[in-house]
């Protein structure tokens, strides 16, 4: 795997007050778990990906590893928008030392995919399989993509290009794009081809798009990153609604073979869940889709205890919060044994 890294020093008059902001919203808004490093550092390392502060004079330093240059990109990104949350005028003043892209040309991790076929796997869930020519190389660096399409559907697209601070400049106005994370279910990496599976509901652009697109369609998409596998841990539990339910299957097909713990997915009645995740010796318990938001953490509460190892939970906002709060306050699990993820939020 080649380790791709960037650094910075952002100037700024109050360091340790940025900082500290900094630190406090990723931990708490993203659950990353950051280790002291000396007297002023502070290190989180997961998958492949450190990030890492220090403080300087009359500036913060930063420093970004990730598993690969295409990976790197997005560190690069959230890192320019963690800032601008606090001060955009100084997120556009970062400047990356490093993997460099002039402004105003594509962003190295953005492909163009083409629509080979759309499906309906089952009641719910359409599948579409894109052709990705140089997956075989970039599927390392982790599940999730980041499809984009035009918001308005009748208008030719705009993509996105470099700008000076290291993050992607979006279209504003008519040409605004839309753009939401899948998880990659499927990779066959000798045809060059993923399968992605997206819930069918009415109103998301994503969803309609998967539901009409067809052969020869192309469409936008940033990545792979994010996890690509969970930690080695005595027991697990997962869960997931249609959202997340991509994701569990290719972290099940990652784990030991000796593997146990628990699985609650919702899948419709009639779909066998050995239909569509990997063999596994986790309990797998199913949940029509329609009560899964009711009863995931019922189920968690019976399944679990203080001797569970990992966690993880994908699917709508307001049951990631609950299920963080179970792992977190009655199983006492911190950031490094669960993590509680909003594929959607209701309302």
């Amino acid at each position: 795997m080649t380790i791709a890294k960037a650094k910075t020093t952002i100037p700024m008059d109050a360091p340790q007050e940025m900082l500290s902001r900094i630190l406090s919203h990723l931990v708490d808004d993203h659950g990353m778990a950051f280790r002291a490093k000396g007297a002023t550092g502070h290190v989180f390392e997961q998958d492949g990906y450190r990030v890492e502060f220090d403080l300087c004079p009359r500036g913060l330093e930063v420093s970004l590893q990730a598993p690969g240059e295409n990976a790197m990109q997005f560190s690069k990104e959230g890192m320019v928008h963690h800032v601008a949350e606090f001060d955009p005028a100084l997120a556009d003043r970062i400047r990356w030392q490093g993997i460099t892209q002039e402004a105003g040309a594509t962003p190295q991790n953005f492909r163009l995919l083409t629509v080979l076929n759309s499906e309906i796997l089952f009641e719910g869930m359409q599948r579409v399989t894109l052709h990705y020519p140089d997956i075989a190389e970039l599927a390392a660096q982790g599940l999730h993509l980041r499809l984009i399409l035009p918001r308005d559907p009748s208008r030719a697209p705009v993509w996105p290009v470099m700008g000076a601070n290291g993050a992607p400049v979006w279209p504003k106005g008519a040409d605004e794009l839309h753009a939401r994370y899948v998880t990659l279910k499927n990779i066959r990496a000798a045809r060059e081809e993923v399968d992605i599976d997206v819930v069918r509901h009415g109103s998301g652009l994503i969803s309609q798009w998967a539901q009409n697109a067809h052969a020869g369609q192309r469409i936008g998409a940033m990545g792979p990153v994010g996890i690509s596998a969970l930690p080695e841990a005595s027991s697990y539990f997962l869960a997931a609604d249609g959202t997340g339910l991509p994701a569990v299957a290719q972290l099940l097909a990652r784990l030991p073979e000796d593997a146990v713990g628990d699985v609650v997915a919702a899948l419709p009645r009639g779909v066998s869940y050995r239909d569509y995740l990997p063999k596994t010796k986790l309990r797998v318990h199913a949940l029509p889709p329609a009560a899964f938001e009711a009863e995931v953490l019922g189920h968690a509460q019976a399944l679990t205890d203080d001797g569970l190892g990992y966690a993880f939970f994908a699917g709508e906002f307001q049951n990631a919060q609950q299920l963080r709060g179970h792992f977190k306050t009655t199983l006492g699990m911190d950031k490094t044994r669960q993590i509680c993820t909003a594929y959607w939020r209701r309302g």
